[in-house]
């Protein structure tokens, strides 16, 4: 049997979350469940309040697109590690959610597990004795060796791998730091080992509008990456 081609496409979505429109605000607003209701009291400012809508209720319009049902009816549930997902006998439908300052990105996979990360740039952070104390030594020796301007770049790019690996499997990053994701190129075919996240994935940097992001798929086949712009690439 050929395998489903959707399941060889991960599809993005690059969200902005701060300056939204009236509009835009109300229907991501609209679209969060009793849940994300509940998670969003707990922070404190109203720009992390207005952030935490943003992505979420976007993830939850695209989920509803995708099973074709209204968003606000869309029904979410966690695994042993906190992973989301559909509840059981639930299409395929995959997905995954990270938000950094005023960005997020939101990925969505027919049939095969999805991880995306995105991050960026904080000053001060001791990346250097990160790297030495938790990579392997190809990845330590990479950001190291990289120039004192790159290496902070370096330094993300093997971090959202990781993430995104970690989140595909279910795991927590406690787990995946010291895995090794690649050390060259702009993809990597990981053979994960430990216990929770055995298993092979596919990892590819991408590039959202600021930051750094990469998604990881389960199974080592190529895929392709749709892209799809923020408020109005959504359906």
């Amino acid at each position: 049997m050929e395998p489903d081609p959707h399941m060889d496409e991960v599809h993005l979505w690059h969200i902005r979350l701060d300056g939204l429109s009236p509009a835009a605000a109300s229907r991501y607003e609209a679209a969060l469940g009793p849940d994300e209701r509940a998670r969003r009291t707990t922070y404190p400012h109203a720009r992390g309040r207005a952030r935490f809508t943003a992505a979420h209720g976007a993830l939850r319009i695209l989920l509803g697109h995708f099973l074709g049902i209204p968003a606000v009816e869309v029904r979410t549930r966690r695994g042993p590690m906190g992973k989301p997902a559909l509840p059981s006998g639930s299409p395929p439908v995959h997905f995954s959610l990270s938000h950094a300052g005023g960005r997020a990105v939101a990925a969505v996979s027919l049939g095969r597990e999805v991880g995306v990360d995105l991050d960026h740039p904080r000053a001060g952070f001791p990346l250097e004795a990160f790297a030495r104390r938790y990579f392997p030594p190809a990845e330590r020796d990479l950001v190291l060796s990289a120039p004192r301007d790159d290496r902070q770049h370096v330094f993300l790019r093997l971090w959202t791998r990781k993430e995104a690996l970690v989140k595909a499997a279910g795991a927590r990053m406690a787990l995946g730091v010291g895995q090794q994701v690649g050390a060259s190129g702009d993809s990597a075919v990981v053979r994960a080992a430990h216990p929770r996240m055995r298993g092979t994935w596919h990892i590819r940097d991408v590039r959202p509008p600021a930051g750094v992001a990469a998604v990881a798929l389960a199974h080592d086949r190529p895929y392709r990456v749709v892209t799809h712009g923020g408020t109005t690439g959504m359906p």
